[in-house]
């Protein structure tokens, strides 16, 4: 009896450790955290080689409106998970309840208007830090879309933990350039097309979430060039126009300070990610395909240390 006891219970032991050992093994993880009584999902990668590493980086990504954290993997998978390996960095890929984040730029989304996703949020850079080795100093933000808006709402509630953002096409709301008018600067590099049918280059109203008015792409880098003390001039570089077939072409931005402020602005480009147009495949509508900006967006955060 004393035997079989025994047995079980290193049997229990053994368990437990594989299981929270499997939970920070190299590859695609999923699981869930307790917050404000939801259980929210998220998806996770670890690359090969950080065991013994004091601190490891950590990049969240944050998906679009109607999205899912899923379709977060599927679309920048491979180009952040290759990076992941060489810069031996954590993904993560929360997912928003009902498929949105609350943002709280002015507008009102019904399904999630009383959804704490800052907290969550929160809860999540606190739990990769305590659990994953994740360096509290060097965790990143990148989103797009409404996962755009809910990163640069994060930047403004938690600037504190956050090192660096990359929010894809999308802007802030004037309410809150005027609340957080003199938040913490925080580096920045911003990916907005000029012909974006949903979030308008000339900035406006949203009527899906009911906001009254977003910035325009100009009234957004100077919000962030204020808020960042950013004196100097940008340096203006046009990209080689590698596919002229996409009838869109690249400016960079570049505004150097202590926290750089840098707009890749898409001329002709619409509500999508730049990427580079693969062997064969055809060319899609509104996308530009002269460089890969999920790439461009992880060397600039991770270049923040």
């Amino acid at each position: 009896m004393k035997v079989k006891f025994l047995y079980l219970f290193i049997s229990l032991f053994a368990f437990q450790y594989s299981y929270g050992q499997s939970k920070q093994s190299n590859g695609l993880h999923t699981d869930s955290l307790s917050h404000g009584d939801l259980q929210r999902k998220y998806i996770y990668y670890i690359p090969a080689g950080i065991e013994n590493l004091k601190k490891v980086p950590v990049v969240f990504f944050l998906h679009g409106m109607g999205a899912s954290a899923q379709i977060g993997v599927n679309v920048l998978g491979p180009q952040y998970h290759s990076r992941a390996e060489r810069d031996k960095a954590i993904v993560v890929y929360p997912d928003a309840t009902s498929k949105h984040w609350n943002d709280k730029l002015g507008g009102s989304y019904p399904l999630t208007d009383k959804i704490d996703d800052v907290g969550y949020l929160t809860s999540l850079i606190d739990l990769f830090v305590r659990d994953f080795k994740a360096d509290p100093n060097r965790v990143y933000f990148s989103g797009s879309s409404n996962g755009g808006m809910m990163t640069y709402r994060l930047s403004c509630d938690i600037p504190e933990k956050i090192r660096a953002i990359a929010p894809f096409v999308s802007t802030i709301s004037p309410q809150i350039a005027e609340q957080f008018a003199t938040a913490k600067p925080i580096p920045i590099i911003i990916t907005s097309g000029t012909a974006d049918s949903i979030i308008k280059w000339e900035g406006g109203p949203v009527k899906v979430t009911r906001t009254p008015r977003l910035f325009s792409g100009d009234e957004n880098i100077a919000y962030w060039k204020a808020r960042n003390g950013v004196k100097s001039k940008a340096k203006v570089t046009v990209l080689p126009d590698v596919e002229p077939g996409d009838k869109s072409t690249v400016e960079v931005h570049h505004y150097k300070s202590r926290n750089d402020v840098v707009l890749y602005k898409i001329i002709n480009g619409g509500h999508t990610h730049p990427t580079l147009r693969e062997s064969g495949k055809p060319l899609v509508p509104g996308k530009n395909m002269d460089y890969n900006s999920f790439e461009t967006i992880w060397d600039f955060l991770l270049s923040y240390k």
